[in-house]
């Protein structure tokens, strides 16, 4: 049960809620389409129907949810044009905060560097001999942590702010490809040389390699999305009439 309380332990009810569901939402344990009927979640977690409802309202900040005037809220679809608009703007954000962050290198930064790269690295190798959903939630994380200890030295918080935001959405669309993606690229030796640039301070190549990181990935979404997609969504047209 989670707990309530008209001060802080309310927050705290909110904040666990929006947690689990953005989880889920990423997880695709919620699908894209999906209704998210305030009544049924509230029970579910065991909350007032005000935390549900602000619970979701933060969600539909973040865009993983969407609502239709007034007639409740579903878990925001994918499509290709979206992934094309979030990588468009995820390269302009990233290339400020790494330009930022290599700019402002210190020891901290490259020791968090090496460990992050490290940990990353292992369990690709892993993927490399079989794909297995625990190993690829791992490579998720691991990922993350890689790139955003790329760009931990950004002195700009707006950078960071919109980049985390965006690296949500990139994510939900990097699941569907997991399983096929080392059959279609070395993400392995993309990680590789765009860790070393990093090392050596070599900016404008490191710059490089991370546009081309995120160009590759939406070149092989585009080959998978329309049919991968399809697998995971609920119709909204039929969901919406019920």
């Amino acid at each position: 049960m989670i707990l309530e309380n008209p001060n802080q332990e309310k927050k705290t009810a909110v904040e666990t809620v929006q947690s689990q569901l953005r989880d889920q939402i990423l997880n695709f344990d919620l699908p894209p389409g999906t209704r998210l009927h305030v009544d049924n979640l509230r029970l579910k977690f065991d909350v007032s129907t005000a935390t549900m409802r602000e619970a979701l309202s933060r969600l539909l900040i973040d865009n993983l949810v969407t609502t239709e005037r007034q007639r409740g809220f579903w878990v925001r679809e994918l499509s290709l044009e979206d992934f094309r608009s979030i990588s468009e703007a995820r390269k302009i954000v990233e290339i400020g905060a790494l330009r930022s962050s290599l700019d402002h290198r210190d020891d901290n930064w490259e020791g968090d560097l090496f460990a992050a790269y490290r940990k990353l690295k292992l369990v690709e190798d892993r993927l490399l001999s079989k794909y297995d959903p625990d190993l690829a939630n791992e490579w998720h994380l691991r990922n993350r942590k890689f790139h955003d200890c790329l760009v931990q030295n950004c002195l700009n918080p707006w950078l960071i702010d919109f980049r985390r935001l965006l690296h949500q959405h990139s994510d939900r669309y990097h699941r569907l490809v997991l399983k096929d993606n080392r059959k279609h690229r070395d993400v392995s030796q993309e990680h590789a040389e765009i860790f070393r640039s990093a090392i050596d301070g070599d900016i404008e190549l490191c710059v490089a390699l991370v546009e081309n990181h995120i160009d590759t990935t939406v070149e092989l979404i585009a080959k998978r999305l329309p049919q991968t997609s399809q697998r995971l969504a609920i119709p909204l047209s039929a969901e919406r009439t019920k």
